[in-house]
């Protein structure tokens, strides 16, 4: 079993969100959020960021478990003109968050779900809102800043928001894992346990990473607050440049999406990665 970076043990007990400020200049576009009672510190994955983290069994024995490909769903609306080719995903390994499950129409039971942050969840961390669940995934896994558990879900550690991919860079590609960096796309921080289990392409769909509406419904499928776009295509950039020094591939199947049509990421036609 891989070692991973436990920082000690100990319990942690997050309070209220506060905005955090650090010395170089930030603006609010770049989005950070911190629990009480966390103290994180830059540059020290070794260190689990300063955490104190009871790791999971599970995560061990997940490391380098698979192989070849996976497929990461966002639930953006640029699902809708990819519907007839989904049917063929029961075939392949596939990731989907946060509320895809709302899109009835989805064709394929995925092998993973996760969310990756808080607000899908209650009873800190006891129960997973139903809009967020998807019961017949093979696999939950809450990437999150406290323990979660809620029956039936697995439970990853997740830096506080302040450890950004864009400036730590991403985890997964090594025998050691420290808590997640966020990467402001739940598919792009949901990729770094992928690769961890040993997923050597990693391929993302619906992240259209703009401020329209999901799959099911582009009004009322819009996000409560505006998404991190400069933060979400810094981190993607810098996750594509470490997966690609690691000789593994990182590759948006987003028609149309903003990682791919602004350079963050590589394009491919999913008709063509079926083929």
């Amino acid at each position: 079993m891989a070692m991973l970076n436990a920082g000690g043990g100990g319990d942690y007990i997050p309070g209220q969100t506060v905005d955090i400020g650090l010395e170089e200049d930030r603006d609010d576009s770049m989005g950070v959020r911190i629990f009480n009672g966390i103290h994180a510190f830059q540059g020290s994955p070794e260190n689990d960021w300063g955490m104190k983290v009871n790791w999971p069994e599970w995560i061990g024995e997940a490391h380098n478990s698979q192989s070849g490909r996976v497929f990461i769903f966002g639930s953006g609306p640029s699902l809708l003109s990819q519907a007839d080719l989904l049917k063929n995903m029961d075939d392949e390994h596939t990731w989907t968050v946060n509320r895809i499950y709302q899109w009835k129409e989805i064709p394929f039971t995925p092998t993973y779900h996760s969310v990756a942050e808080p607000g899908p969840l209650a009873a800190w961390g006891a129960v997973v809102f139903p809009a967020y669940n998807f019961p017949t995934a093979r696999t939950r896994i809450a990437i999150n800043w406290w323990p979660v558990t809620a029956k039936g879900w697995l439970w990853c550690p997740k830096a506080p928001d302040d450890i950004q991919v864009r400036w730590e860079g991403a985890q997964g590609l090594s025998d050691t894992l420290a808590p997640i960096p966020t990467a402001w796309a739940s598919p792009l921080t949901c990729s770094q346990l992928a690769l961890w289990m040993g997923y050597t392409e990693v391929y993302i769909l619906g992240c259209d990473t703009t401020q329209v509406g999901q799959a099911w419904d582009k009004e009322k499928g819009r996000t409560a607050r505006p998404r991190n776009i400069r933060s979400i295509l810094e981190s993607a950039e810098r996750l594509h440049r470490d997966v690609k020094r690691a000789g593994r591939t990182l590759i948006d199947l987003t028609p149309g999406g903003r990682l791919n049509t602004e350079g963050a990421l590589e394009y491919r036609e999913l008709e063509e990665v079926l083929a």
